[in-house]
């Protein structure tokens, strides 16, 4: 079964509703001597895969920079850490600005 992107979401709902069904009206059965149950393949297409790969390198990174977390603290607790505040405002015009110009897209 090839899936495309387009539709992922959709293929995977009708075979995981279809197996569902198969499941509830079939008695599992051992299978006869000498022949081989069906495989169940499942084929990812380029796109697919490329997310599945960007999704296992997502997950390897750590959600946090601790380093940088443990100077932090260690410059509020020692009371050398020091907010600046037009620093701040200007980073949050800045965003605002952004956040506007990309809203009128």
């Amino acid at each position: 079964m090839k899936i495309n992107d387009s539709n992922v979401h959709i293929n995977f709902e009708a075979y995981a509703q279809k197996t569902r069904d198969a499941a509830g009206t079939q008695e599992q059965s051992p299978p006869v001597t000498g022949e081989t149950a069906p495989v169940d393949k499942v084929v990812l297409s380029p796109k697919a895969r490329e997310i599945q790969e960007a999704r296992n390198l997502l997950d390897e990174i750590p959600d946090t920079d601790e380093p940088k977390v443990a100077q932090i603290r260690l410059q509020l607790e020692t009371g050398a850490y020091k907010i600046d505040g037009s620093q701040i405002a200007e980073r949050m015009m800045r965003d605002m600005t952004l956040n506007n110009s990309f809203s009128m897209i």
